[in-house]
């Protein structure tokens, strides 16, 4: 199973998803200190993700 990551700011559109958690937080802790933003990093390997509808 692949590992995803999701990186979201509290205060812009600045959002990703990952595959790499290393490449995660480095563009979470990049734009935090461009930008001075509040950021959140969560692991969501485990959740469901919904297949292509038919």
């Amino acid at each position: 199973m692949s590992r995803r990551f999701h990186v979201v700011c509290h205060e812009c559109a600045f959002e990703g998803l990952y595959e790499d958690q290393s490449v995660a937080e480095s563009q979470r802790d990049a734009h935090a200190v461009s930008s001075g933003h509040r950021m959140s990093l969560r692991d969501i390997s485990d959740r469901n993700v919904p297949g292509p509808t038919q």
